[in-house]
């Protein structure tokens, strides 16, 4: 089923609640406390989603069929000395391992190169919690290019963290 991404609307703020505050995301991002309605509510309402500007971009994952919005993805520690940016994605439980992740992963890519003429995406993914996201960004064409012991905290403990790469 084909997707679509998009600029972060005000109706996004349920989907933001509902990812920003899932517990089996927490162990895979630096998320500490959950985010009050109000809080992403004042996000969107300031969120200018201008990566020059603020260093990302936000972009909601809807489906083609019936424009439901199903995930986020992001572009962020945006780099122009060296033509780079970090990825992020998350897809909501009830849409995981469909083929969504991948298809985002390629549609912001080509944003990525023919719009902000970017030379590489890259991802941090824990090795332990998060092997579905591994085999999704390798899936989309990221190269493993490194292993970082001890990297990441996931609440109980330090944790290998995969470094992705994909170059442009």
């Amino acid at each position: 089923m084909p997707i679509y991404l998009r600029a972060l609307e005000p109706e996004d703020l349920e989907l933001l609640y509902t990812i920003e505050n899932a517990p089996d995301l927490w162990a895979v991002n630096s998320n500490v406390e959950p985010y009050s309605r109000f809080a992403l509510r004042k996000y969107i309402a300031e969120q200018p989603n201008d990566i020059f500007q603020t260093g990302s971009m936000r972009l909601i994952i809807c489906k083609t069929s019936n424009d439901a919005a199903i995930g986020i993805i992001d572009l962020f520690d945006y780099s122009p000395t060296h033509n780079r940016a970090e990825v992020a994605i998350a897809i909501l439980k009830s849409e995981r391992q469909k083929g969504f992740a991948t298809q985002a992963l390629h549609l912001l890519a080509d944003i990525a190169q023919k719009k902000l003429r970017l030379r590489m995406l890259y991802a941090y993914i824990s090795e332990k919690n998060n092997p579905v996201s591994k085999k999704c960004f390798l899936s989309a064409g990221y190269n493993h290019a490194a292993t970082l012991p001890a990297w990441h905290y996931n609440g109980e403990e330090f944790e290998n963290v995969s470094f992705f790469q994909l170059f442009l």
